[in-house]
């Protein structure tokens, strides 16, 4: 497949109802995986779109019925968090503390993890646990896909107890501005 025929059927996704996109997703997931860096780079908006178009859809029912999945769409997620971070100079500028955050959420096989890098300026993440994180956050799919993408603040999302966070609170109030930018960048590709 192409990259030009990629980046269409990306497109013909946003089209899509949510039964459909549900469908297609893991074999688009399939085509994407190993690529999402160069996409991000290459299309930005694609993916912003695309990443509000999954975060509209039941995260929690479709990792349950593709786990397999679920890992290629973190790979998705951190790709465009990770481009983000080092293309903004706002975001580089609030990398001031190393940071290290597990996420699981509470009703579906997905868990991940986030690590600030204030030496580098980096942001990453992926699928999968780090050993003793700064931080845990634990909540519903939606919620924990919503922080990333900047559907729930991260301050608002907390008091509202949507998600519980574990650990020392100066770390989560050192990354909750960080999330914020990072999802307004997002949201402004789209």
């Amino acid at each position: 497949m192409t990259d030009d025929d990629l980046i269409q059927r990306i497109e013909e996704s946003f089209e899509k109802d949510d039964a459909e996109l549900e469908s297609e997703l893991p074999g688009l997931l399939d085509d994407i995986d190993g690529q999402s860096d160069d996409i991000v780079r290459e299309h930005p908006e694609l993916i912003s779109r695309i990443l509000a178009r999954m975060s509209e859809m039941d995260i929690a029912s479709f990792v349950s019925a593709n786990p397999e999945t679920a890992d290629q769409f973190q790979e998705l997620l951190w790709s465009g968090v990770r481009v983000v971070a080092e293309r903004n100079d706002t975001v580089q500028q609030q990398i001031t503390d190393d940071i290290t955050v597990n996420f699981e959420a509470e009703d579906c096989p997905m868990t991940g993890h986030l690590e600030v890098n204030a030496t580098e300026e980096t942001i990453s993440g992926g699928a999968g646990h780090l050993d003793e994180p700064d931080l845990a956050i634990t909540g519903p799919a939606s919620v924990l896909v919503g922080l990333i993408t900047g559907n729930v603040d991260p301050i608002q999302g907390f008091m509202q107890q949507q998600y519980q966070m574990d650990g020392p609170v100066q770390k989560g109030t050192r990354l909750a501005p960080i999330m914020n930018t990072l999802s307004d960048e997002a949201q402004a590709a789209q």
